[in-house]
């Protein structure tokens, strides 16, 4: 009896260790580096985006589309948020500006446009309220304020 009971509980152990392994693995992953508008950003498995108010700890869903992110940075009270696809065959990059946090992936709500094409994005400087862009090229996209910048569509 008593070797019975040792496996149950060996046994009991091991499958409760899969289990925390897997929630551990599934959960969401904080995109570090960027605070906007008194919170922060974080990446489910599904790669949906949601910011977090770090004193409420109210979950908004920001995005939900697949899209890689390949870039976001604090401008003024809001981000800019790159994304990456590859269409063709070839990568494309999508550049968009929230003022509020919401709505990254998108021209919804307050959320602009700022750069769609195949020029790859090396730098986001933004300060002061001012946002500047470089490409790979050394092109840049410059503007007084985060949402002045556009290279059109």
């Amino acid at each position: 009896m008593k070797k019975v009971s040792i496996s149950l509980i060996v046994i009991s152990q091991m499958l409760l260790g899969l289990t925390v392994s897997t929630t551990v693995s599934a959960a969401a992953k904080p995109i570090t580096g960027v605070n906007c508008n008194g919170g922060f950003f974080v990446r489910t498995p599904d790669k949906h985006i949601h910011w977090i108010d770090e004193e409420t700890e109210e979950h908004v869903q920001v995005y939900d589309k697949s899209d890689d992110i390949y870039a976001m940075a604090q401008c003024g009270t809001g981000v800019v948020t790159v994304f990456e696809k590859q269409i063709d065959g070839e990568q494309q990059y999508n550049a968009i500006y929230s003022p509020n946090c919401m709505n990254i992936g998108s021209e919804k709500g307050l959320s602009s446009h700022i750069y769609q094409g195949k020029e790859k994005i090396n730098k986001i400087d933004a300060k002061d309220g001012k946002l500047e862009i470089r490409f790979v090229n050394n092109t840049y996209l410059r503007g007084e304020t985060c949402a002045s910048v556009s290279a059109g569509k």
